[in-house]
Formats: C-alpha cells, sequence, structure tokens
C-alpha cells in the first residue's frame, strides 16, 4: 500500500511539473503572438513609409526636371538681353 501511495505521489508530482510546463508554454505563446502582432504592425508602417519616400522621389524628380528647364530658359533669356544691350550700345 506504501509502494502505491509513492508512486502516486510521483505521478502527482510529474502531473504538477506538466501543469506548470503548459502553463509557461501557454505565457510563452501569448508573447510570440503579441510580437509577431507588433511586428506585422511594423512592417505595414514601414511599407507605408517606403512608398511615400517613392512618392516623394519621384515627385522631387520630376521638380528637378522642371526647375533645370525653367533654368535653362532663364539663362537664354538673360544672355539674350545682354546681347541685345550690348548690340543696341554699339550701334
Amino acid at each position: 500500500m506504501e509502494v502505491i501511495q509513492q508512486r502516486l505521489d510521483q505521478i502527482d508530482g510529474k502531473l504538477d511539473k506538466l501543469s506548470d510546463a503548459v502553463s509557461r508554454l501557454a505565457a510563452v505563446e501569448e508573447r510570440l503572438i503579441h510580437q509577431t502582432t507588433t511586428l506585422d504592425s511594423l512592417n505595414r508602417k514601414l511599407e507605408d513609409s517606403e512608398k511615400r519616400i517613392r512618392t516623394l522621389e519621384r515627385q522631387a524628380s520630376a521638380r528637378g526636371v522642371v526647375l533645370a528647364s525653367v533654368e535653362r530658359f532663364g539663362w537664354l533669356i538673360l544672355t539674350t538681353v545682354i546681347g541685345v544691350v550690348a548690340y543696341t550700345l554699339k550701334g
């Protein structure tokens, strides 16, 4: 009878350890779910930022082309004005 009691106590101890392990495993799983959710959120924010940066780069590139054209046109007008003034003063 005492041997059976010892065996039952051992089984009870092992069940307690198993219960603790299952509880810890559930807590770890909950943390992993939270971290995965956080990573997904950060990934979406990063993708949104990348899209916005690409849009800004395209806009800046387009503005650069327009500004270069305006600058060339400005130099053309300035050169023409200087040429007209020089021609007028010479004549």
